[in-house]
């Protein structure tokens, strides 16, 4: 009879999991082999494969295809099989390093990778059917005020790290999206651009600054200096873009953050110049408009700018004033 992929046998209760080899990110724990090292390695990565080839059969976007390999693969490298005891995911959970968002990410990619090995019945046992989500404490996202948003706009050094920068300061869009674009991606007529992210394909309208820009680099991006064997300017990699935009930031004095700072202050500056909270949902990409309403919960200094903008009596003391 044939073993499914938890070690259970025919009709038989699930199996128990083998001995655990260690949790990644767990300080001590030695370095396993990958499924593109090895193929054979155990019985979990191979269930994974098989839910990575379901992804992508499903149409699922290559971002997000990305995103499920690398979370569930640094659960399932510490098994011989797939664990199908509750405790084993939550002592995994419990054991990364980092925020609660990266604990909430490795649950959410956990549970579609269960999700789908239960619906194709080669689990018996769901482990994550009775565990609830790690908690998630709601933090504002970290954004620029327009004074610092002007230093890092001045900080490049290249046409093509001012049109990088502009890109992403004027849409939001992810810098793997940025990372994806071609020259048929950028429609001179509409003023938009279409990016293919983990939402899939949209259209994203730009300023007539960033078309300019756009129009004067190479897409695909490229690197700032000569380095292919013809004296031409090599392709830039997803963490080479990254890169160039951490430099930028770095020379404007902000001392941590990278791309996504990018993003999320174009989501807080698009709120407070008066955009709603739906049209940026359809700009940025999310799927579920509980991710956007974070934009709307402002901080202390945000709050104080705009109730001097709207408040009824600053409005009489203007008029008053003249």
């Amino acid at each position: 009879m044939a073993k499914g992929f938890d070690g259970s046998v025919g009709d038989g209760g699930a199996g128990r999991s083998a001995s655990r080899a260690g949790v990644p990110g767990a300080a001590g724990v030695p370095a396993v082999p990958s499924l593109a090292d090895d193929p054979s390695v155990g019985g979990g990565l191979a269930a994974l494969e098989l839910f990575l080839t379901s992804c992508r059969a499903r149409g699922l976007s290559p971002v997000t295809i990305a995103w499920y390999e690398r979370l569930c693969g640094a659960f399932l490298r510490a098994y011989c099989v797939v664990p199908v005891d509750p405790g084993e995911v939550e002592g995994f959970l419990a054991s990364l390093r980092g925020s609660d968002a990266t604990r909430h990410a490795y649950f959410r990619a956990l549970r579609a990778f269960y999700n789908w090995l239960a619906g194709r019945g080669e689990i018996i046992r769901n482990p994550m059917a009775g565990l609830r989500a790690p908690r998630l404490r709601r933090v504002l996202p970290k954004a620029l005020d327009l004074g610092v948003l002007r230093r890092v706009m001045a900080s490049a050094m290249t046409r093509r790290d001012k049109a990088l920068l502009t890109l992403l300061a004027d849409t939001g869009i992810r810098v793997g999206e940025a990372y994806g674009l071609t020259w048929a991606d950028v429609s001179v007529e509409s003023s938009t651009i279409h990016v293919d992210g983990k939402t899939g394909g949209r259209d994203v309208p730009v300023c007539e600054l960033t078309r300019w820009l756009l129009l004067g680099v190479d897409l695909p991006w490229r690197s700032a200096r000569r380095g292919s064997p013809k004296g031409g300017r090599a392709p830039l990699t997803l963490n080479g873009l990254g890169q160039a935009v951490r430099r930028c930031l770095r020379r404007a004095g902000v001392a941590h953050g990278g791309p996504h700072v990018l993003r999320h202050t174009f989501g807080r500056l698009y709120i407070m110049n008066g955009g709603d909270v739906f049209s940026l949902q359809r700009i940025m990409g999310h799927s579920n408009l509980s991710t956007t309403k974070i934009y709307v919960d402002l901080d202390t200094a945000d709050l104080v700018v705009q109730h001097r903008k709207f408040s009824p009596i600053v409005r009489l003391l203007e008029e008053a004033a003249g």
